[in-house]
């Protein structure tokens, strides 16, 4: 056998040995940890091959693209906001691999494309003569309805919106549309506070005019989302509507066997170039969003069979979800009944995938915020989630911008102008005070993890007051409800040891079921039923709270609280995109109460447990 022959026979051999050892690869798929055993149940495969991928549990999502990064994980299904995080990663190492689509728009690029849609004797055939017109949107904050238009018009310089320092970012949004357009459907929560939400609605109100309900001008209301934009413009009094494609096709009964509330001929697509379009050709929508998908990484699809490997892998995976009898689970991987895994010809920068949607301009818009708001941090774990909080809270449309400073001393940096705002834990919240720093939110637990005293019937008002309380010494919150039971019993004692027995103990709320047949000690002496621990509670130590200065304007400190409200709701405990930054819990495995304590849900402006008080904290002495 001569030479050529020979190294011939060794390439076949070696691409078999590759192509063997790619088809052997396990490929790992990240997914947040709450979600990890939905992950393990849509692995299991009925047929004797299997699937080949294994299940790797991160935090978040946050986590999961850091861990994509660092090559702990092959692969994550990740929604278009998470491709951005990953673009601002400072790396060209992610991939869009595969898209998930739906079954009707399974050929379509994107997922929806949102249009201006107008009647067809108007006289609008530009952006600029948008302005004094009488606009549907499909409600406040919504994309195609309000973020989309803003940002564009913003970035064409139609839209004017304000700089005065005296306005929140969102009420200069208001006012400009308000000053824009003549008359709106605007529906919505313009304020997670009701009274403020009143007054932007009263002074703004004809960001209301067009409404079914203008006075509610809130959900729901038959002008109000995708249909009701288009209804507004229809059988309303609208010039403009702002919605997206799949529901004008929906409206007008351009699907088979649906039945129209419209007729498509009176209307057209208003075009950016001012050109138009009729509703029965391809639309020409000015954003567009783009599907979720598959992210890897370079070393994961280094090859085209590595790439086409993972691709397989993935579609098996999805296949298993789509037919799993636990659709929630699936749905917590990104897999719902209507969905289509769709392959991409070649992997794609996330900052390209993002792009050809013109998606990119559409979450980088500004808010309208004046400027980044800095929060000081101590430790390098702390950097870190602060870091992983912006990351996530930007790609959410979570505004102000915030910015991480690691100081010394944090409580001064922000005393002194150079940081904004820092969380202050109990024991710093006098420190805090005499540096003239306030608080604007206050962590909240779960209504019923609240910490009591609970004493065995049987004992005697000498032992009630001299028994040593049965705790756990590790846990901060035990510690205080003891040491303020013995500052209630005449000895303040910050460090006090356990006793041993049982008959006099502290314990959470949540753990009453055990103690059905005991009392509970209330701080006054009495004793009370179990059941009656809303009223009888001995939980002292105070919640970590977001503090500022107490020179800050009423707008930067309205501001603040807003996005601290805006993470809680997104990110908090019952937050909608906990699964992307869990902003309470361990931030790593061995870092718990990192910034924020792991037990708490939610961020509130007034602290819900009315027993904890400053002032009687300090008398604590601990």
């Amino acid at each position: 056998m001569d030479f050529t022959t020979t190294a011939f026979v060794a390439a076949v051999l070696l691409g078999i040995a590759a192509a063997s050892e790619n088809d052997e690869q396990i490929y790992r798929m990240c997914v947040p940890h709450k979600y990890y055993e939905d992950c393990l149940n849509l692995l299991k495969d009925p047929s004797e091959a299997g699937i080949k991928m294994e299940c790797v549990s991160g935090r978040d999502r946050i986590d999961c693209l850091d861990m994509i990064h660092q090559g702990k994980a092959d692969v994550l299904a990740s929604e278009p906001e998470d491709m951005y995080v990953a673009y601002h990663t400072k790396n060209d190492d992610y991939k869009v691999i595969s898209e998930i689509r739906t079954q009707e728009d399974k050929d379509a690029p994107f997922r929806y494309e949102g249009i201006i849609l107008v009647k067809k004797n108007s006289n609008i055939h530009s952006l600029k003569e948008l302005r004094g017109a009488k606009s549907c949107h499909t409600g406040f904050g919504r994309n195609v309805g309000y973020k989309i238009p803003i940002t564009k018009l913003k970035n064409v310089d139609i839209l004017k919106v304000s700089q005065d320092a005296e306005l929140t970012a969102t009420e200069r949004e208001l006012k400009a549309l308000s000053e824009f357009f003549s008359q709106s459907c605007l529906v919505g929560t313009y304020s997670p506070y009701p009274e403020t939400d009143h007054l932007l609605k009263k002074k703004y109100s004809n960001l209301c005019a067009l409404c079914e309900k203008p006075e509610q001008c809130d959900y729901p209301d038959k002008f109000s989302g995708y249909d009701g934009a288009i209804r507004c413009l229809d059988k309303g009094k609208g010039d403009v509507a702002f919605t997206k494609v799949q529901f004008i096709k929906k409206y007008f009964g351009m699907i088979p066997g649906v039945e129209a509330e419209g007729d498509p001929t009176d209307f057209e697509y208003l075009c950016e170039d001012g050109s138009r379009r009729p509703l029965d050709g391809p639309a020409c929508s000015w954003a567009q969003r783009p599907w979720t998908g598959y992210i890897s990484n370079s070393e994961a699809v280094k090859g085209e069979q590595q790439f086409h490997n993972l691709q397989d892998r993935l579609e098996k995976f999805f296949e298993n979800g789509l037919h799993a009898e636990n659709k929630e689970a699936a749905a917590h991987l990104l897999i719902n009944e209507n969905a289509v895994y769709h392959k991409k010809a070649e992997a794609v920068d996330p900052q390209q995938y993002l792009e050809k949607a013109g998606y990119k301009d559409v979450i980088e818009r500004d808010g309208s915020a004046l400027r980044k708001m800095r929060m000081c941090v101590q430790s390098d774990i702390e950097f870190q989630k602060c870091n992983s909080m912006r990351r996530a809270a930007y790609s959410r449309d979570i505004r102000p911008e915030m910015e991480c400073l690691k100081e010394e001393n944090c409580i001064a940096a922000v005393a002194e102008g150079k940081a904004d705002m820092v969380a202050i834990q109990a024991d710093h919240y006098k420190p805090a005070r005499e540096s003239k720093l306030q608080p604007v939110v206050y962590e909240a637990y779960a209504e019923n993890d609240i910490y009591v005293v609970v004493i065995d019937p049987s004992l005697n008002r000498d032992d009630q007051n001299k028994k040593p309380v049965y705790f756990n010494a590790n846990d901060e919150r035990q510690r205080k409800a003891v040491a303020y039971l013995n500052l209630m019993r005449g000895s303040p004692d910050c460090n006090a040891q356990p006793g041993e027995e049982q008959n006099l103990l502290i314990a959470n709320v949540k753990d009453l079921g055990e103690h059905k047949n005991k009392q509970l000690l209330c701080p006054n002496g009495e004793r009370k039923p179990v059941s009656e621990w809303q009223l009888c509670n001995f939980e002292i130590n105070l919640p970590t709270a977001v503090f500022i200065r107490d020179s800050m304007t009423h707008v930067e400190q309205e501001t603040l609280k807003h996005l601290f409200i805006s993470l809680s709701d997104k990110f908090g405990k019952s937050g909608k995109f906990s699964d992307v930054f869990e902003l309470f819990g361990s931030y790593t495995p061995n870092d718990n109460n990192v910034l924020f304590s792991n037990d708490a849900v939610e961020f509130v402006t007034e602290s819900k447990n009315k027993t904890p008080n400053e002032e009687l904290y300090q008398r604590l002495g601990c």
